[in-house]
């Protein structure tokens, strides 16, 4: 693949992650331009060699169908050569070095292993009735790269609007990470993932890495990202200074109030939850003696 952008989506919530994402991009020597799909209308001032980009017409159509915020990223599948990756990735190689002689569509994540929130039961069965190896070509929303237009405009709506496709693509109860699977798969395109043969690189989750990181990669099987999708910044895991360290002092000083805003806000989630569940319990207790 001649890769020729990277793409990305954020907002100015997630503008921390995102200035240490394009600053790690950089110090590995990359320096092709950043598509950036706004997430929402919350917009900050992007780095140098950085564009918003929009596509209105397909953000309108997504709005009025009811897709979520994180569906603007099937944006994507209307270009080619790029790489996708979410404001929570830090890079450690050159993707254009990586991808350079690997063609299709292009996974690097684990959930060929864990597949379970790849697929709703609509896609599951398409998937089933194509291939009994299906699981090899699921893949993570967050992290892809391709050398090809899969969709046009027009093309995307009628598959996505289709009865049979519609729940999975466009559903609220639905998510970006099972709609974009299903229309990669429908495309036909081949899927390769970097962590299956014959590449055989380790992964590029950084829940994978609970102590010293470094000690399950040689050169040879280094991953090039390191996602942190899913993964709580309040543990302390080696790892997490990858990311961090590509924070300035005072943005480090914001980054820290994030974190304590988190968990602060998390704390009080599951005491809200397990007054709730108390209170259901006890009133159940009571309606049964009565």
């Amino acid at each position: 693949m001649q890769l020729k952008k990277i793409i990305s989506l954020t907002n100015a919530n997630s503008r921390l992650r995102f200035l240490a994402m394009v600053r790690s991009l950089r110090a590995t020597g990359c320096q092709l331009p950043i598509w950036v799909i706004p997430y929402n209308d919350d917009l900050f001032e992007l780095p140098e060699n950085c564009i918003w980009w929009e596509i209105k017409e397909f953000t309108s159509w997504l709005k009025t169908r009811g897709g979520s915020f994180m569906m603007r990223k099937y944006q994507c599948l209307l270009t080619d050569n790029y790489q996708y990756v979410d404001s929570d990735v830090i890079f450690l190689k050159n993707p254009e070095h990586i991808l350079n002689n690997i063609n299709g569509f292009i996974a690097s994540c684990g959930h060929w292993h864990n597949p379970g929130l790849t697929y709703t039961g609509q896609s599951k069965l398409i998937f089933q009735k194509k291939t009994t190896t299906w699981q090899k070509q699921m893949f993570n929303a967050g992290q892809y790269a391709c050398d090809s237009t899969l969709y046009s405009l027009a093309e995307l709506r009628l598959i996505a609007e289709n009865k049979n496709y519609n729940f999975t693509c466009l559903n609220k109860k639905s998510n970006d990470q099972l709609g974009i699977n299903l229309l990669v798969f429908l495309s036909k395109i081949t899927v390769s993932n970097l962590t299956l043969q014959p590449f055989n690189m380790q992964s590029t989750w950084a829940g994978d890495y609970k102590d010293n990181y470094e000690s399950y990669w040689s050169p040879a099987t280094m991953p090039y990202i390191i996602h942190w999708a899913g993964c709580r910044m309040d543990t302390n895991r080696p790892i997490d200074a990858i990311m961090v360290d590509y924070l300035d002092k005072t943005e480090l000083e914001e980054w820290e109030e994030q974190i304590k805003r988190n968990t602060a806000n998390r704390r009080s989630w599951r005491k809200r939850v397990t007054n709730n569940l108390r209170i259901i319990k006890n009133t159940l207790t009571n309606f049964k003696l009565k």
